[in-house]
C-alpha cells in the first residue's frame, strides 16, 4: 500500500520557529517528530509519497527511504491548502491509499483500523473537550459520517484512506478561506452517495501547530517523552551552559548561556546569552 504525506504547509501559527525549520522537522527527543509518523508506518505502507514545498530541507533530511519504505517527493510550490496539496500526487497511487497530515502520528492500532473499515472511504475522529476549534464530525450508528463542520465532539484527526475517486471530488472546489481542504473532496464524496465512515483514535493526539500554539507542541512531547529521557521535563537539542529550562522544547545548533526558559518552543542558531522567554515561540539566531 502507499501512503501520502501532507509536509508543505506553512506552519504559521508556529513562527518564528517554522521560518527556519519545517514543521515536521521540529525534533522530539533528538528525533524530527515525521521520523516519529514513518515509524509508525513501518508495515502498513511501503511506499509513501511526500508533497513538500519549495524549500528541500525534508527530502535531505530523510532520503529515499525511511526503514522498508521507499520515498518520493512532489511540490506544492504555493501553500494552497491539504486538498491542492492532494492533487499533486493525481497518477501517482494505487487504490486504496492512505492520506496523513504530516504533523499528526496515528497509532498503529489505528491504522490498522482505518485499512480494515468497511467504507468507500474512511477518515479519523477523535473527541476532544475544545470542539469549536477543530472541524467537527457528525455521525450515525456504526461511525457512518454524515455531516462536517458540523457540532459534535467528535473531530477530524487528520488520517484518512482514499480511492483515487478523491482527485474527482476535488477538481473544480472553490477554496475555503483561499484554501483547498480534503475534508472539502470528502463532503463530495458523501454527496455523491458514497459511504463514509470514521475511525476513532484511541490514546493521545499526536498532532501540533493548531490553534493550541506552544501548549500543543509541550503536549505532544510530554506524550513522546521516552523513557530513558535524560531531563525529566524539557526535550533539549542544543548546547547548554548555566541555563534553567523548564517544561520546554529547546533544539537548534546555537549556544545558549545564562538563559532562563519556562513553558516555551525555542529554536536557537546563535550565541545567546542572558535571555529569557515564558510562554514563548521563539528564535533566536
Amino acid at each position: 500500500m502507499q501512503g501520502v504525506l501532507l509536509a508543505a504547509g506553512r506552519g504559521e501559527r508556529l513562527r518564528p520557529v517554522t521560518e527556519h525549520v519545517p514543521k515536521p522537522l521540529i525534533p522530539f527527543w533528538g528525533k524530527p517528530f515525521i521520523d516519529y509518523l514513518l515509524d509508525n508506518l513501518q508495515g502498513f505502507v511501503d511506499e509513501a509519497i511526500i508533497v513538500i514545498d519549495a524549500d528541500d530541507k525534508i527530502k535531505r533530511h530523510l532520503g529515499n527511504a525511511h526503514g522498508d519504505i521507499a520515498l518520493r517527493y512532489v511540490h506544492q510550490d504555493r501553500p494552497m491548502g491539504t486538498g491542492d496539496a492532494l492533487l499533486q500526487t493525481r497518477d501517482m497511487l494505487s487504490d486504496p491509499f492512505l492520506v496523513l497530515l504530516a504533523d499528526t502520528c496515528p497509532p498503529c492500532e489505528t491504522l490498522t483500523q482505518i485499512l480494515h473499515a468497511p467504507a468507500d472511504a474512511v477518515l479519523t475522529v477523535i473527541q476532544v473537550p475544545d470542539a469549536e476549534n477543530h472541524t467537527g464530525v457528525l455521525m450515525r450508528d456504526g461511525f457512518i459520517v454524515e455531516e462536517l463542520w458540523a457540532d459534535s465532539s467528535f473531530v477530524d484527526a487528520g488520517t484518512f484512506r482514499f480511492s483515487s475517486a478523491i482527485y474527482e471530488m476535488l477538481d473544480g472546489l472553490a477554496p475555503m478561506r483561499n484554501e483547498l481542504r480534503v475534508l472539502q473532496g470528502v463532503q463530495e464524496l458523501m454527496r455523491s452517495g458514497a459511504e463514509v465512515r470514521a475511525v476513532q483514535m484511541q490514546g493521545p493526539w499526536l498532532q501540533f501547530g493548531d490553534h493550541e500554539g506552544v501548549s500543543g507542541v509541550l503536549r505532544v512531547m510530554r506524550e513522546l517523552r521516552p523513557p530513558q529521557a535524560a531531563s525529566s521535563d524539557s526535550s533539549i537539542e542544543v548546547r547548554t551552559h548555566d541555563c534553567q529550562i523548564e517544561n520546554s522544547l529547546v533544539f537548534g545548533s546555537g549556544e545558549l548561556i545564562n538563559c532562563a526558559i519556562k513553558d516555551s518552543l525555542v529554536y536557537c542558531a546563535g550565541r545567546i546569552e542572558g535571555r529569557s522567554a515564558e510562554g514563548e515561540i521563539a528564535a533566536w539566531t
